[in-house]
């Protein structure tokens, strides 16, 4: 019997096998029922991870370089400033209704000066080339002022001014509608509505100050011209009590 020779009780011999020895059912079923807990562990991990979170992803963030940097800051200077000013004409306290011209005018121009755009209606700021870098945001300014007299208008006057393309043609064409150079028949309407002034049965707070804010309109159009000082308060003396007949008469 030769050294690979092995004894073989049944008779012969046998020649020795390198090959590892077959796992036994035992070990199988072990490593079976490992690999199924495994699964089940990963199910309930599944089953149990929230849909509304997602797992972070790894996020490179590049700088820019210098060139890059240099045409960035070139476009943004293209770009216009974000325009904030309130398209409405809410804060300003009153309508043109057709007789109030003088009041408007002058409130309208207050507020628009207050927002130090009133180049849109004074012809400081005229419309620039369709071209100019400017003319987006000029565009867009003049739309948001030219708004703003749309809104302070009664409804009524609305159509015949809403078609003008500018702040200041819109401007200019009320002021021709209803001024006509001279302060005469602003002053008549003045004057005819204090004559017709009444307080019938409002309180006689609201029929004071009402009386007041016409007489100072008129005032105003019509100024004292008197150079000496005694002639003005002489004046002035008559025409307080003038207006104090008025109120009176009113009651």
């Amino acid at each position: 019997m030769g050294e690979d020779d092995s004894f073989n009780p049944h008779g012969g011999s046998t020649t020795a096998s390198s090959s590892p020895s077959q796992p036994t059912i035992a070990e199988l079923s072990a490593q079976v029922a490992q690999l199924m807990q495994m699964q089940t562990q990963t199910s309930k991990l599944i089953l149990n991870q929230d849909p509304t979170k997602t797992t972070p992803t790894s996020t490179q963030t590049t700088t820019p370089t210098s060139n890059q940097t240099t045409t960035l800051n070139q476009n943004q200077t293209t770009i216009p400033t974000t325009i904030t000013y309130e398209a409405s004409a809410a804060q300003i306290g009153i309508k043109l209704d057709g007789t109030n011209y003088a009041l408007w005018s002058q409130v309208v121009e207050l507020y628009i000066s207050g927002k130090d755009k009133l180049g849109y209606i004074n012809g400081d700021l005229p419309q620039p080339p369709l071209t100019a870098p400017t003319f987006l945001r000029w565009h867009t300014e003049n739309s948001i002022m030219k708004g703003w007299l749309i809104n302070s208008l009664e409804q009524s006057l609305i159509g015949n001014f809403i078609r003008f393309s500018t702040t200041k043609a819109v401007w200019d064409a009320i002021a021709t509608t209803y001024y006509d150079g001279t302060d005469t028949s602003q002053v008549y309407d003045l004057k005819r509505r204090v004559s017709r002034m009444r307080q019938a049965g409002g309180s006689i707070e609201t029929y004071y100050n009402t009386l007041q804010s016409l007489w100072r309109e008129i005032d105003f159009r019509r100024p004292n011209l008197m150079e000496y000082e005694s002639d003005i308060k002489r004046y002035n003396d008559i025409l307080q009590e003038d207006r104090v007949y008025i109120f009176l008469d009113g009651q």
